[in-house]
């Protein structure tokens, strides 16, 4: 006992520190071994497995390896001879022999420690469930998004973290930042989307999808019910203009056309989520510069310099690919087209949106347990007829409507349809109609086109008993007859907000 008081590592530093390393050692063993032995991963056993037990037990070591160069710096001062500046190893002391026969077993063991915790570390936080679940109450909008996207089955880190050692690291410096504001309450609500941190979307994307494939016409059929009693059902069919590239090195064709490998496209936007765009620039193949400014909402040019010029890529487009968070009038279409929602229930549509759109509530079980109550409790009293013939429909409408709450609303975080514009289409929000709203022009008068037909052909639409169809286009037909062309009144948003509207 005496020879250990005698030791450099008896200190109250080393000894608490000591404690230290065997804590995060020990507890880093057992959950990991409960770990590789569960069938399924728990989040928070993970990440004290891998991530802060081996912390706590590399921090041990380094405040014990402190603490014994402090002892050593305090005795140099009263025995200079016996404990000199530098370190002297002597091997035919028994003492260094065992001393250095015991760092290099340690040694050894650390290194096997922390290669395997390190691996093991570095796997789960670029887990998606890391990234969704350890700071569940922030990150839920986009895990319960994530969780029914068509890109399910791709990581956060896939699309969120870049190729490179030096995106990586980037990518981990920032999510301190954001666990700094987890930890401190200091998170905004809803989470801004992060378009500045998707850099390079354009390799992360075709690390799936190939930029160059021709894609052509594809078909799409889209089921509107009327915000009326009857419900009344609208079908639109049409043939949307993917295009791409026709044949390799020849320009592009349809919506892929802004994807051309052989020209460039530039935009400003006044607004965090490029929402506001009054400034377009075309660099042509052969080097031709076409300025396009929105005469509607222009920008003085002094001003231009306030903005960076974006280049257009996948995600100016197809910003929400795996977080879509949708609008009542679309949820509530979506549902009654699978029959989730039976569409003969009168004014079903009408109060749907209602309940859903309500932002009265403060929570989503709050929520879902009063649409439920709500719902049920508007047919006994105003239709009590339905009510009681039936019953079983309401009761899954409900559900239907709670179901449709829990995937797209999250008042916690504010998080919703509006909070998250998609720009794919321009039915609910602008998205085409940023810059293809007619009133882009150059100062020549060349305009960036609105016509209808550049993107899609419609050759089916109208209500089911009155159907009229051509394989070669129609002319879009609003189910409320204006007596205008629809494109002379104005963008689909001056009137769809997502609540209101068909």
């Amino acid at each position: 006992m005496s020879r250990w008081k005698s030791s450099l590592f008896w200190n109250p530093v080393s000894l608490v520190a000591l404690l230290l390393v065997v804590l995060g050692l020990v507890g880093s063993l057992v959950l990991a071994i409960e770990e590789l032995a569960s069938a399924e991963a728990e989040v928070y056993r993970s990440l004290f497995a891998w991530v802060i037990f081996p912390a706590i037990g590399w921090l041990g070591l380094l405040l014990c390896l402190g603490g014994v160069l402090r002892k050593r710096y305090q005795l140099s001062q009263v025995s200079p001879e016996k404990y000199p500046k530098y370190f002297r190893i002597d091997f035919s002391q028994p003492g260094t022999r065992y001393m250095l026969l015991f760092s290099a077993v340690g040694l050894f063991v650390l290194l096997i420690w922390g290669t395997f915790t390190s691996y093991h570390a570095y796997e789960f936080t670029e887990s998606t469930q890391f990234c969704a679940s350890a700071c569940h109450s922030v990150m839920q909008p986009e895990r319960v998004t994530h969780q029914i996207s068509p890109h399910a089955a791709v990581t956060c880190s896939a699309c969120h973290v870049g190729k490179t050692p030096t995106q990586y690291l980037e990518a981990k410096i920032y999510g301190l930042t954001e666990l700094y504001r987890v930890a401190t309450n200091s998170y905004q609500r809803p989470i801004p989307t992060p378009i500045h941190t998707l850099e390079p979307v354009r390799e992360n994307c075709t690390g799936c999808h190939w930029e160059q494939q021709y894609w052509g016409k594809m078909h799409r059929d889209y089921s509107h019910y009327i915000t009326a009693e009857d419900n009344q059902q609208w079908t639109l069919k049409m043939n949307v203009k993917v295009g791409g590239m026709y044949r390799l090195g020849e320009e592009g064709e349809g919506i892929h056309w802004h994807m051309k490998l052989n020209s460039k496209v530039f935009f400003i936007a006044t607004d965090a989520q490029l929402q506001n765009i009054p400034w377009v620039k075309l660099v042509t193949e052969d080097g031709e510069e076409l300025i396009y400014s929105s005469t509607d909402n222009p920008i003085a040019e002094e001003e231009l310099f306030q903005y960076e010029a974006r280049e257009m890529n996948c995600i100016d487009c197809h910003n929400r690919p795996a977080h879509q968070f949708k609008a009542p009038i679309k949820a509530i279409d979506d549902a009654m087209a699978r029959e989730l929602i039976d569409p003969s229930l009168p004014e079903i549509k009408v109060k749907g949106i209602e309940l859903l759109a309500n932002d009265a509530y403060t929570s989503k079980d709050e929520a879902v347990n009063s649409i439920r109550s709500q719902l049920i409790t508007f047919y006994r009293e105003e239709n009590p007829q339905i009510f009681q013939s039936r019953r079983g429909d309401i009761e899954q409408a409900a559900e239907a409507l709670a179901s449709i709450y829990r995937q797209n609303f999250f008042p916690e975080m504010k998080a919703d349809w509006r909070a998250y514009p998609d720009n794919i289409g321009h039915f609910l929000s602008d998205g085409c109609f940023r810059c293809h709203d007619g009133s882009h022009q150059t100062p020549e008068g060349k305009t960036i086109s609105n016509d209808c037909s550049l993107c899609h052909d419609i050759v089916v639409q109208g209500p089911r008993d009155d159907l009229e169809s051509d394989p070669q286009g129609l002319p879009f037909r609003h189910p409320i007859d204006f007596g205008l062309p629809v494109i002379e009144i104005g963008k689909c948003t001056d009137c769809h907000n997502g609540m209101l509207g068909n």
